[in-house]
């Protein structure tokens, strides 16, 4: 028997994560996921990505994965606590905001070719918008001061969903759940 190549233990921990991902995290409540659903089938009507796409797709889901089980976990706890204890939702927003950061940091590090790379910057520039506006909300003074918020987030939550459903289609993966 031959060696494997190089190349093979990469596409198995690829694949390893593209199966462990396609039941992990739904998006945050109120559409706060960083990237979406995670989920290894191809996107219905379209094509499988080839084996390059396949690897960035993986790449993708490993940092998209984490994210939104960890937004999750935040978006939750500012909803368990905006009403009642306006430090411990304030302090979840802080959470949201350097969650995504981090996503938003890991994503533009992965070595996308040139459409998806605008794709991504995309992404990370109107998630960035959304990181500001989270994190003026964390400095209120008051729960009406926080549930002011509301309506801007929703908009700036749905210029995120939209850049990554694309950056989704591109990778070969389906749409995010909706919530």
């Amino acid at each position: 028997m031959g060696r494997a190549s190089p190349a093979a233990p990469m596409t198995a921990v690829v694949c390893l994560l593209l199966l462990l991902a396609g039941g992990c995290a739904s998006q945050a409540t109120g559409g706060r996921g960083a990237a979406g659903h995670p989920s290894a089938r191809p996107a219905a009507g379209g094509t499988a990505p080839g084996s390059g796409t396949r690897e960035l797709a993986g790449e993708y889901l490993a940092i998209a994965a984490p994210a939104n089980r960890q937004l999750d976990q935040e978006v939750d706890s500012y909803g368990d606590h905006v009403r009642g204890d306006l430090g411990a939702a304030e302090s979840a927003l802080r959470a949201e905001a350097a969650t995504e950061r981090r996503f938003d940091q890991l994503l533009v590090r992965i070595k996308f070719p040139a459409r998806i790379d605008a794709t991504a910057r995309a992404l990370a520039t109107v998630n960035q918008h959304r990181i500001a506006l989270t994190e003026l909300q964390a400095q209120s003074a008051s729960t009406a001061a926080l549930l002011s918020f509301t309506g801007s987030h929703k908009s700036a939550d749905a210029a995120v969903e939209a850049q990554v459903r694309i950056i989704r289609r591109q990778l070969g993966l389906p749409p995010p759940d909706s919530s």
